[in-house]
């Protein structure tokens, strides 16, 4: 009896496990088949997404709301109606973020086949490396998908990951082939102001052609700007609805676009005259411009989590011309009665849903939304960060170190606030303004000079040099200009070139300064003679040069910051150095540095009228290529512009000693030094440190 019992137990617990592990099988073919739940971009990256250790200063889990105004964009991903989608924003904010969890949310909710452009395919392969693979690794649902080492095959490379149901490749700018090698539903841009135009055209263009088989396709474009006008990006965030974010103030809530220049105060000093004689940039606070109550550190984060985005696109109805922004200041600033409870409400509509948010601008006459939503572009600077290092007093204080120097505005401008830069239109500038403020100083050399570099122009019958004193913050004195004539092709007029460069300039006091760096331009018809004179030269830093082919607009560096190979005599290449770029800074600091400081160009009394209409001869030209906005130097026919020339080649110079380990500040803060300790031996340290010394041309020691 017990044997027959123990075998019927056996056989209900075997009956009991099989219903038991059938519906196991059943749940778990279910679960295959069932597909991950329609999200929006935000709700998935806090659901699935992690953060890996060695893409940045934050690992673990993702979430949204510590940089509440990347909500907007991310949303706008799966907003009905949106096929581009544009992110103007400052550095280090939103940008490369969004890309990866486009690529993530795509790649698991609902896959196609997408395409990640960067300006060049070594920053593809850079951006895979660094940034698409370490987020694999560390979200399991994309690891699951894409990073299994089961694939490591054609199907899985630097620039090409392959998931069911679609793929991600990456490729650089300049590759047409790449761009246009297979049909792609989704497209992505980086960094989008760097792009050189193809031989096929422009990369953004060619790139959304693949997605012409595609009903529900999306360009997204993302980039810091540049210059108004001719930023890429700029222009696509134009084309678009021109979203720009709000914040709530804590204390009235009223909603602030809040903005450096509108909504950021410091306590300054003023003398009797009201002018400021100084900064106090640590107590800059974001000051609400309706309650004027300022923002401490705690309120501004309190704020940013209230960050809602609105269309601000200026539109055409009912006959009327309507910029919501406008409509929006009218409306809060009115008195009394007249003065709505939610002004914001009176401009926009709240259009929001389970993947999508956004304030609509509405019709203040028939209602109607306008502004359609299928180019969605968004701006945003650093205000909106919750980083320290990007707080109010920070900003303060890049802005006050940066404002004096026209180049580094540029960067404010491009890095701070996420804007274009807009330059001076330089009408005002003349020949005679500039002739106008001409100096005289004591001696060759005035004081606050550190060093003299010299730019040389070619022609076939004269040389033309020009002599450049440099001080802190590249302020610069013009201290000669020599016209060398002769047939350039002849040793004997290089001969008369050379002992310019080797002429010694002497300070009121008595200190000596040589020439330390000179750039020859080789253009022309002298080639070979400029490449032998410099090539005998290269231990004085005498360097020939030319000028990069910029045509299409592009800016390369000054000086190249790709270090060339071993120049042998015989392979001898001249430096290429960006003209463009010189050009550019040049003329910003004749048109808007007006005051002795960071960047002025002090200029000689017995300089001509005619040297100055060459310096300033050469206009600024836009031109549209393919789609794209670019401006070109361009001389006048006829006119001539060795004086710009020279200066070009002058500053190339400076930045070539730069580049070699140059402390320009430094050196000049030393030279000052001991011209004090010598106008004043009571000061003076001790005796064997207070030569000054340099190396000559022969590798001896000038003392003084």
């Amino acid at each position: 009896m017990s044997s027959s019992s123990s075998r019927i137990s056996e056989s209900r617990k075997r009956s009991s496990q099989k219903p038991a592990k059938d519906e196991r099988l059943r749940r778990a073919w279910r679960r295959g088949l069932t597909p991950p739940p329609w999200i929006n971009l935000p709700d998935w990256a806090d659901r699935y997404r992690r953060l890996a250790k060695e893409a940045g200063s934050t690992s673990g889990k993702w979430r949204t709301s510590t940089v509440e105004v990347a909500r907007g964009p991310m949303l706008a991903v799966t907003e009905p109606g949106v096929h581009v989608l544009t992110a103007m924003v400052c550095t280090q904010l939103l940008k490369t973020a969004l890309l990866e969890t486009i690529v993530g949310y795509h790649a698991h909710i609902k896959p196609v086949p997408m395409l990640l452009v960067q300006p060049k395919e070594a920053a593809a392969e850079q951006f895979s490396k660094e940034r698409i693979s370490p987020m694999i690794r560390a979200t399991p649902v994309l690891r699951d998908l894409m990073g299994s080492r089961k694939s490591r095959s054609a199907e899985e490379t630097l620039l090409y990951k392959g998931f069911p149901g679609g793929f991600l490749a990456l490729a650089g700018a300049g590759s047409p082939d790449n761009l246009a090698r297979r049909p792609v539903c989704i497209t992505m841009y980086d960094e989008v102001d760097k792009y050189v135009l193809t031989r096929e055209g422009d990369a953004i263009g060619l790139g959304d052609e693949r997605q012409a088989t595609f009903s529900e396709y999306l360009s997204v474009r993302v980039c810091s700007p540049t210059i108004e006008g001719e930023s890429r990006i700029e222009a696509s965030y134009l084309a678009g609805d021109q979203r720009q974010a709000s914040v709530e103030c804590p204390h009235c809530r009223h909603r602030n676009f809040i903005d450096f220049f509108r909504h950021v105060e410091w306590d300054k000093e003023l003398d009797e005259a009201g002018n400021v004689i100084a900064h106090h940039p640590r107590t800059a606070k974001i000051y609400c411009e309706a309650c004027g109550v300022g923002w401490d550190e705690g309120a501004r984060l309190q704020a940013l989590k209230t960050t809602r985005w609105h269309q601000t696109k200026a539109f055409l109805c009912c006959g009327k011309h309507q910029d919501p922004l406008a409509v929006f200041e009218e409306t809060w600033r009115r008195q009394g009665d007249s003065r709505p409870a939610d002004p914001v409400l009176q401009t926009w509509d709240w259009w929001a849903g389970p993947r999508w948010a956004v304030y609509r601008a509405r019709c203040q006459h028939c209602g109607k939304w306008p502004v359609d939503n299928e180019h969605a572009s968004f701006t945003a600077g650093k205000l909106f960060s919750p980083w320290p290092k990007d707080a109010p007093p920070k900003q303060a204080t890049k802005w006050l170190d940066m404002k004096d120097d026209p180049d580094q505005r540029v960067v404010f401008d491009n890095t701070q606030r996420g804007r274009p830069h807009r330059r001076a239109t330089g009408k005002d500038l003349k020949a005679e303004t500039l002739a106008a403020r001409a100096e005289t100083w004591p001696g060759e050399v005035p004081d606050g000079i550190g060093l003299i570099t010299v730019g040389g122009d070619t022609q076939d019958d004269r040389v033309e040099l020009e002599f450049v004193g440099w001080g802190t913050n590249e302020e610069s004195w013009s201290l000669g200009y020599v016209v060398i004539e002769g047939d350039t092709s002849s040793f004997e007029l290089w001969d008369r070139v050379d002992e310019q460069l080797l002429r010694t300039f002497r300070r009121a006091d008595g200190r000596a300064f040589a020439v330390e760096a000179a750039c020859i331009d080789s253009g022309g018809h002298r080639t070979n003679e400029v490449y032998a004179f410099a090539k005998a030269r290269l231990g004085r830093k005498v360097w020939a040069i030319k000028g990069a082919s910029e045509k299409s607009g592009q800016r390369a560096p000054i000086w190249p910051t790709v270090k060339p190979s071993t120049r042998k005599r015989s392979q001898y290449k001249p430096t290429v150095i960006g003209v463009n770029a010189a050009k550019d800074t040049i003329r910003a600091r004749l048109e808007e540095v007006r005051e002795p400081g960071p960047g002025f160009m002090h200029f000689h009394a017995k300089r001509e009228l005619a040297w100055y209409e060459q310096l300033i001869v050469e206009r600024r030209i836009l031109k549209v290529m393919a789609g794209s906005r670019f401006t070109v130097w361009e001389c006048p026919k006829g006119k001539a512009n060795e004086a710009l020339d020279c200066r070009v080649y002058a500053y190339a110079a400076l930045q070539g000693l730069i580049h070699f380990g140059l402390r320009l500040n430094e050196r000049t803060e030393e030279l000052a030094t001991r011209f004090i300790a010598i106008a004043a031996p009571e000061m003076a340290p001790a005796a064997e440190d207070a030569w000054i010394s340099r190396s000559g041309a022969d590798g001896g020691e000038s003392w003084l």
